[in-house]
């Protein structure tokens, strides 16, 4: 997967939080130049670049010694439709990911997009949907709050909006019957323990998660496991599965104390399938405190290939999920929902490939002894 360069991202960040907001009007000022490289924590050619590429898309314009306005009149269109984009998270990474593709597709097929942040509350992303249809948007992609298990059967997705086309943005539900595009976690989780079993590993252990937390994908990259181990005639021992699920939350867990429990289980396990890579990073730490070799004695293992891993030592491996174009494939859907070419809800699934990291030290070793890389 091509990553995005820095200002593009950053441009991205900029619409999301600008732009993009129901209650911004042609002609607002945006903050100085000096003022976005404060609150964006970006350089300056880096905040130059993303306003040029925002100019050059017609969103913005500069004005000599006066400061970066939004365009006054909107660039000709043939028709100018409203979508909205909802996510818990809009300055998360994988979250402005999935606006660039959303938003250049968007833009591609005539529409011009909202945005806003859920902040990982329920109620709240239902008063957003709510407002932005009453600001005028014909359709929603929605990246929903994770549920959990005693929300779903009051869940306002399942009564409310019926006849509103809502599609489903990584993490859904059956239960809500609408169209929904997701990535394969299933296989991933699958393709992830055979890249271990391929590596030597043969006592792979999974974090557990509370299965009250429905976060689809976590609980999907389990199921995959647990199909890879048997496929592959390897049992799981019982202290595996019977490891006290965790809670998910938006503050960290407590790695020391998962790191612990980790080295209680009997075997030890030699892998670790962690829930993505932040949480990879923390147990690697807590490991490494209590004078655990990673990777050589316990490999642990994430998923997103998130930019604030890629020079993070020893390096793990990973997954590379294409936001961008999962979120090009949500305004595919939405709009063959807006023009009448579906009605029925489907759900798209995009596959994810598994990216295989060694450390630096592993790296030089095999090379010296003639091995190779192996990715998936």
């Amino acid at each position: 997967m091509k990553r995005l360069p820095t200002y593009v991202l950053l441009a991205e960040r900029i619409k999301a939080e600008w732009i993009s907001r129901p209650d911004v009007r042609p002609g607002d000022r945006l903050p100085t130049q000096h003022q976005l490289r404060k609150m964006l924590g970006a350089s300056r050619p880096t905040v130059a670049k993303a306003l040029a590429l925002l100019a050059a898309e017609g969103l913005v314009e500069s004005r000599q010694g006066s400061g970066v306005y939004l365009r006054s009149a909107p660039l000709a269109s043939t028709r100018t439709r409203l979508l909205s984009f909802i996510a818990p998270r809009a300055h998360a990474l994988l979250v402005l990911r999935a606006y660039y593709g959303i938003e250049r597709r968007a833009r591609q097929r005539g529409y011009q997009l909202l945005m806003a942040s859920s902040e990982n509350d329920v109620q709240h992303e239902q008063e957003l949907v709510e407002q932005h249809l009453q600001a005028g948007a014909q359709g929603i992609i929605l990246y929903p709050v994770t549920r959990w298990r005693h929300q779903l059967p009051g869940d306002y997705l399942r009564y409310r909006w019926r006849d509103v086309p809502i599609v489903i943005f990584d993490i859904g539900y059956e239960e809500w019957e609408r169209p929904m595009v997701l990535f394969d976690n299933f296989r991933l989780g699958y393709d992830m323990t055979q890249a271990l079993l391929t590596h030597g590993h043969q006592r792979i252990a999974f974090l557990p998660l509370n299965p009250d937390c429905l976060h689809r994908s976590i609980h999907e990259r389990r199921e995959g496991w647990l199909a890879a181990m048997q496929d592959a005639g390897v049992p799981v021992p019982q202290s595996y599965l019977q490891w006290a699920p965790l809670e998910r939350r938006e503050e960290n867990i407590d790695s020391e104390e998962v790191a612990h429990q980790l080295l209680q289980l009997s075997p030890v396990p030699d892998a670790l399938i962690t829930w993505e890579d932040s949480t990879a990073v923390s147990i690697i730490r807590a490991l490494q405190k209590m004078g655990v070799a990673v990777p050589e004695e316990i490999r642990v293992v994430g998923f997103d290939d998130l930019e604030s891993t890629h020079f993070f030592q020893p390096a793990f491996p990973t997954s590379q999920p294409d936001f961008t174009r999962l979120g090009e494939i949500a305004v595919e859907v939405l709009d063959e929902w807006l023009d009448g070419r579906q009605s029925t809800p489907r759900t798209y699934i995009l596959s994810v490939p598994v990216l295989w990291r060694e450390p630096r030290t592993l790296r030089r070793i095999r090379s010296q002894e003639g091995g190779s890389e192996h990715e998936t």
